[in-house]
C-alpha cells in the first residue's frame, strides 16, 4: 500500500499491469500480496485522474477523487448536455446504494427506478443519452470503486462496483492538490509544472498555485528555460549512477508521468511510435537499459513453455543482453510460475 502511494497511483486500466508494475519496483513482491490488500480495503481501483483506472490507497482515494471531480472527470460526458441540476441526488442515492457491491445491471437498474420515482428531476435528453450507453457514463465517476461480483481478488478483472471511501471533512481542495503534488514529484521528480498538470489531468492553473503555496526544491533544464520542481529534500542521482535494466508493464507511470512532449528523459523520440500505437490508444509493454527505454516485450505460454519475446529497437551491447535476459527471465518465471519451462527471446528490430 505505501508503496503505490509512493509511486503516486499506480495505472490499472489493464489489470494485468499492476502486479508486473509492482514486481518491477518491489522486492520480493507477489500477486498474492496485492489480492490480500485490496480484499483488506485498504487499496482501491476506479476511475480517477484522466478518466483512467488507477490503484490508490484507500487512505488517499478522497485525494484523488478530489481532484478528478474538479477537472472534469465526475461529469456525465453526454455530448453537449449540462449535468442536469439534480445530478448530486441521483449520485447521492447510488453511492448510498452501492455501500455494499453491486454489478453494472444492478447500478443500471437502480438509476432506471430513481427516474421513474423522480421523474421531474432530469431532462429527458440527459436520461436517454444514459440509455444509449446502459448508464456507463454515470457509472464512471470517481465516487464508484470497483470490485469483483463475487468479492474475490485475483487476476480476473473486477467488474462490479461499491460505493468509494468516504472523502473527510478536513480535505479541502487546497490540501487535496497539494498532496497529489507531492506524490507526483515524489515519484517522478524533478518535473515541471505542465508534467504534473498531465499526470493530474489538469489545467495549468491549479497546479501552479499549488506549487506556489508548497515548500519544494526547483532547479532549472540544462538549457535553463524551464523550472523542474521537487520534493525539498528527494534524492537525486549523480549522472553516472548506474540503472539495471527494468521490464515495465502496458500503460506504466513511468512513460504517462510527464507531458507528452517532455517523455524524453526516458523515452527516445525515435521509439515513441514504436511504442504509443495510436490507432488503438495502447501503451506497449517495454523495458528500459540505462534508465531509457530500448524496446518492448511480449509474453506467450504454448504447451507448458512461457516465452518471454523481448524486441530491442537498437543491438545492445554483450552486458546488456546479459543483464536483459537474467532480468527477463526473473519476469517470465514471475508471471508464469507453473509452467515447465521458462525461455527468453531476444531480438533486434
Amino acid at each position: 500500500m505505501s508503496a503505490i502511494e509512493q509511486i503516486g497511483a499506480l495505472q490499472a486500466q489493464q489489470w494485468s499491469s499492476p502486479p508486473i508494475g509492482l514486481w518491477s519496483r518491489l522486492d520480493g513482491f507477489s500477486p498474492a500480496d496485492l489480492w490480500a490488500v485490496l480484499d483488506q480495503g485498504d487499496l482501491v481501483t476506479g476511475i480517477l485522474m484522466r478518466r483512467t483506472l488507477h490503484l490508490v490507497s484507500a487512505a488517499e482515494h478522497p485525494v484523488w477523487a478530489r481532484i478528478a471531480a474538479e477537472t472534469g472527470v465526475g461529469g456525465w460526458l453526454l455530448r453537449g448536455v449540462d449535468e442536469p441540476e439534480r445530478a448530486r441526488d441521483l449520485l447521492t442515492d447510488t453511492v448510498a446504494f452501492a455501500k455494499k457491491i453491486r454489478t453494472g445491471d444492478e447500478l443500471t437498474a437502480y438509476a432506471e427506478k430513481w427516474v421513474d420515482d423522480h421523474p421531474d428531476a432530469l431532462p429527458a435528453k440527459a436520461v436517454e443519452a444514459q440509455r444509449e450507453y446502459k448508464w456507463r457514463p454515470f457509472r464512471a465517476q470517481p465516487a464508484f470503486v470497483k470490485a469483483p461480483a463475487d468479492g474475490a481478488w485475483g487476476a480476473k478483472t473486477p467488474a462490479a462496483y461499491r460505493s468509494g471511501p468516504p472523502t473527510p471533512r478536513s480535505l479541502t481542495s487546497e490540501k487535496a492538490w497539494e498532496t497529489a503534488i507531492i506524490r507526483h514529484l515524489g515519484a517522478f521528480g524533478p518535473a515541471g509544472a505542465d508534467d504534473i498538470a498531465y499526470w493530474l489531468g489538469s489545467p495549468a492553473g491549479p497546479v501552479k498555485a499549488a506549487l506556489e503555496r508548497l515548500d519544494l526544491a526547483t532547479l532549472r533544464e540544462e538549457n535553463g528555460r524551464r523550472v523542474l520542481y521537487d520534493v525539498a529534500d528527494a534524492p537525486r542521482p549523480a549522472d553516472e549512477t548506474e540503472a539495471p535494466p527494468r521490464f515495465l508493464p502496458a500503460f506504466d507511470n513511468a512513460l504517462l508521468a510527464f507531458a507528452a512532449n517532455r517523455r524524453a528523459r526516458i523515452l527516445p523520440d525515435a521509439y515513441k511510435d514504436r511504442v504509443y500505437l495510436k490507432r488503438n490508444l495502447r501503451w506497449l509493454p517495454t523495458f528500459l537499459v540505462d534508465g531509457l527505454v530500448a524496446g518492448v516485450w511480449s509474453a506467450e505460454t504454448k504447451r507448458g513453455v512461457a516465452t518471454l519475446t523481448v524486441t530491442a529497437f537498437e543491438k545492445p551491447t554483450k552486458a546488456a543482453t546479459a543483464a536483459v535476459e537474467a532480468e527477463g527471465e526473473a519476469l517470465v518465471r514471475f508471471t508464469e510460475p507453473t509452467a515447465k519451462d521458462h525461455v527468453v527471446r531476444i531480438t533486434t528490430s
